[in-house]
């Protein structure tokens, strides 16, 4: 009796020190995000999940500035290219119900999408890897394409006679334009549009009473959150935007408890069957063998030696991310309304935080004005690319602007001598010197490292 006594007390005693450690986590991680997320601004809703149990659900910052209105968790975000997954889905829902296959011709559903040099199916829609141009890169007025109305034909009349950058399933490349044509396919198979398929065959199953294509009459005005954009440190509202030009590629809404809700039915596939999970979560591979680090909706990759599954969104106004980590059964989820909130890097640091092995995240560091004005200039990209940055002092602070789209000017932060970071996707710039001591040019690593030289 006195050995099993003795047990029970180390039991509890080992469950008292992991609690411990978790909410030292989390009280670590809630001091950083009040930081990150100042409150007189735009903010953001956070909620992590261990084990199928929410153990963090806080709102930081404003949900708009004018009227002034504290952010609240229960509030409603556009999700942008997070909605990918869902449609991906419903797909393969069908897919699983023999309505139709992976290995169908995208013209078998949508017969006003030209045929091209190379068949194009379902699986290469879905994978990314069916080589159409992005819609949005089409026309340079995006603003006037996302506040206009559409019908799915019209979205695809944006890109439908523009050649394929690549053969079909050679290669791997992010573009929206996949997935108006696979809403259009699920709306000729069902006889539904999409906004009434997912409702009833996914939202409401689920029971996420917040989310749907778009806002619905469900949706109450006292909880939809505005975006903001930034131009040179000043804020202004985003640019208002219609769901049906979103549509199947990013015009969901949603609370991060709905989000959970639906990472759990991922989790258990039962409501969305087994089937479905795997598709969409397995790794795809090009016709040579090469995996592409994405399934059919969701990435794969490597943190600090856990394997995560998640996809991100970004939009005028708002940034997004849902992060699982299946070895440890953990779930981040973060809903900014600001357009290119660092929120991936934040998502990275939480869970790495509870997972007692945080990640290094860049924090803000002053330096003098007199000092800044070093690195201003125009810098020219060296290689076969040809691309052309200016980088300016205003408002005390370093500014990265791209002459061509003046609107994505972005504020570089301070991290050590000669290294600044663009926060938005926590990017280091690393500034190099001449034997004179004086700034010649920068490197960026995105994939691969980057040089820009000085010429200005």
């Amino acid at each position: 009796m006195k050995k099993i006594g003795f047990i029970i007390f180390l039991t509890f005693f080992s469950s008292q020190s992991i609690l411990g450690q978790q909410t030292n986590s989390l009280n670590k991680i809630d001091d950083f995000l009040k930081e990150e997320y100042p409150k007189n601004e735009p903010g953001a809703v956070v909620l992590v999940a261990k084990k199928g149990e929410i153990i963090f659900n806080k709102a930081y910052g404003l949900a708009s500035i004018k009227p002034k209105r504290k952010l609240k968790t229960n509030m409603v975000f556009q999700l942008a290219s997070m909605s990918k997954q869902f449609v991906s889905a419903a797909i393969l829902q069908l897919v699983e119900q023999g309505k139709m296959k992976l290995s169908d011709s995208i013209q078998k559903f949508v017969p006003y999408y030209p045929s091209k040099k190379h068949i194009i199916t379902i699986h290469h829609l879905l994978s990314q890897t069916s080589g159409i141009p992005n819609y949005f890169d089409v026309d340079d007025n995006e603003f006037y394409l996302l506040a206009k109305e559409h019908t799915p034909k019209e979205l695809i009349n944006y890109y439908k006679d523009r050649p394929l950058l690549f053969k079909p399933g050679s290669k791997w490349a992010y573009s929206n334009s996949n997935y108006p044509l696979l809403g259009a396919a699920l709306e000729k198979v069902t006889g539904l549009s999409l906004k009434e398929y997912l409702k009833t065959y996914i939202f409401e199953p689920l029971q996420m009473h917040s989310t749907g294509l778009w806002y619905t009459s469900n949706t109450k005005k006292k909880n939809i959150v505005t975006g903001y954009n930034s131009k040179r440190g000043i804020l202004f509202p985003a640019p208002k935007m219609v769901g049906s030009a979103l549509y199947a590629p990013g015009g969901i809404v949603a609370t991060t408890k709905d989000l959970f809700l639906w990472n759990e039915a991922l989790k258990r596939k039962t409501i969305i069957s087994k089937y479905v999970v795997e598709q969409l979560i397995t790794e795809k591979k090009t016709d040579d063998g090469k995996g592409t680090g994405y399934g059919y909706g969701f990435f794969s990759r490597n943190l600090q030696g856990s394997k995560t599954i998640q996809h991100g969104g970004n939009l005028f106004g708002f940034t997004t991310n849902g992060m699982y980590l299946p070895n440890e059964d953990i779930y981040v989820c973060i809903l900014a309304n600001t357009k290119f909130d660092r929120v991936n890097k934040i998502s990275d640091y939480i869970a790495s935080t509870l997972m007692n092995n945080p990640i290094e995240i860049f924090t803000k560091k002053e330096i003098s004005a007199e000092k800044l004005r070093e690195y201003i200039g125009i810098y020219e990209l060296q290689g076969e690319l040809e691309r052309v940055f200016e980088i300016k002092l205003f408002d005390n602070r370093l500014v990265l602007s791209d002459p061509k789209n003046p609107e994505a000017d972005a504020f570089l932060t301070p991290s050590e001598k000669d290294v600044f970071i663009f926060k938005a996707v926590s990017v280091a710039f690393k500034f190099f010197r001449n034997d004179k001591n004086e700034i010649i040019g920068y490197t960026v690593k995105q994939g691969e490292n980057y040089t820009f030289k000085k010429v200005k």
